[in-house]
C-alpha cells in the first residue's frame, strides 16, 4: 500500500502540497478541488494556461519524486437534481483531464443518500457517463464513504449517510466504480470495518485515514439524532485499531493508498500545529505500513 496525506486543511496550492510531501518523505498526497463552474464545452479540453501550469506541477512531482494519489472533488452529488448531475459530469470530465496530466490515478466524489430502486437507477444513469469519461483518461472514479465535507459537524437530524448495502448495490450496477473507504465512519455508524473488508476489498482503492471519537454520554442523553456525538480525530487519537486495520489490508494484498487525514477539530489551522499532527500520523502509520 502507498502512504499519503490529505493536503486539504493546509489550504495549499498544488506546488506547496508537493513540497510538503517531499519534506515529510511521503511518496504521495491527496488534493481537494472545490466545486467549480463547468459545462460540456469547458470539459472538452484544458485551456493553454491550465495545461502550462499543470505541466509545471508534473515536472515538480518528478523532481521531488512525489505522486498524487487522488484528486478529491468537494461536491456531494444529488442525483434527484438534473442540474447537479450535469454539473457533476462536467466537473469530472475536467478533473479527469487534470488527473491525466498530473499522473493521478483517482478522482473521488461524495453522494447524497437516497433509497429505493428509482434512486438507484438515477445513480446509475448519473455515474455511468462520468465513469466512462474518467476511464477514457486512464482515471478511476471513486465514491467516498466518508462524511461529505459539507456535513462535517452536523447531527443526523440534518443528513443521513449512505448505507453499506447501498454501496454494494451501486457498485453492482456501476461497473468501473470503486470506493474511497472510511473506517472511521464505519465506527461511529456501529459497523465492523474489519468484517466488512473481505466483501469490499475488490472495490476499495483508497483509504481515508481519519480516526474517530464517539461520545456515548451524549447518545445516552439525546439519542442518535441529538447534538453531534462523534468527531473525527487524527490517527491514533481515536478508537480505530490501526494495527489490525493495516494488517488486514496486508492480508488482502491491498495495493491502493492510505491517506493521513487531519479533519480533527482539536487541531487548529495553524501550519505548525497541522505539521505536528501530520508528523504524529506519519510516526504511527509508517512503521505499520512497512512492517
Amino acid at each position: 500500500m502507498q502512504l499519503c496525506f490529505d493536503a486539504t486543511r493546509f489550504g495549499f496550492g498544488l506546488e506547496e502540497a508537493v513540497e510538503l510531501a517531499a519534506q515529510k518523505q511521503l511518496p504521495s498526497l491527496a488534493y481537494t478541488f472545490q466545486a467549480f463552474s463547468a459545462n460540456s464545452k469547458d470539459c472538452r479540453r484544458l485551456a493553454g494556461g491550465e495545461r502550462s501550469y499543470l505541466d509545471g506541477v508534473r515536472q515538480l512531482l518528478s523532481e521531488k519524486q512525489v505522486e498524487i494519489a487522488c484528486l478529491q472533488l468537494d461536491f456531494c452529488l444529488d442525483v434527484e437534481v438534473k442540474k447537479a448531475v450535469s454539473h457533476f459530469q462536467a466537473m469530472v470530465a475536467k478533473l479527469a483531464q487534470v488527473a491525466a496530466v498530473l499522473g493521478a490515478p483517482r478522482v473521488c466524489f461524495s453522494l447524497e443518500s437516497g433509497w429505493g430502486d428509482q434512486w438507484q437507477s438515477k445513480v446509475e444513469a448519473a455515474l455511468a457517463p462520468a465513469i466512462e469519461v474518467a476511464s477514457n483518461s486512464g482515471v478511476r472514479l471513486l465514491l467516498r464513504t466518508g462524511t461529505p465535507p459539507a456535513y462535517h459537524g452536523r447531527s443526523l437530524s440534518r443528513w443521513a449517510p449512505i448505507a453499506p448495502q447501498s454501496w454494494r448495490d451501486i457498485l453492482s450496477v456501476c461497473p468501473g466504480l470503486l470506493l474511497s473507504f472510511s473506517p472511521a465512519d464505519c465506527v461511529w455508524q456501529g459497523l465492523d470495518y474489519l468484517r466488512m473488508l473481505p466483501q469490499l476489498m475488490t472495490a476499495v482503492d483508497h483509504i481515508e485515514g481519519n480516526d474517530v471519537e464517539v461520545n456515548r454520554e451524549l447518545i445516552s442523553d439525546s439519542g442518535l439524532f441529538g447534538p453531534l456525538w462523534w468527531r473525527y480525530r487524527i490517527a491514533g487519537k481515536g478508537q480505530l485499531d490501526w494495527q489490525q486495520l493495516v494488517e488486514a489490508l496486508k492480508l488482502y494484498d491491498y495495493k491502493g493508498s492510505l491517506s493521513i487525514h487531519l479533519d480533527d477539530e482539536f487541531v487548529s489551522s495553524c501550519p505548525s500545529e497541522l505539521c505536528q499532527s501530520l508528523d504524529y500520523g506519519i510516526g504511527l502509520l509508517t512503521p505499520l505500513a512497512r512492517g
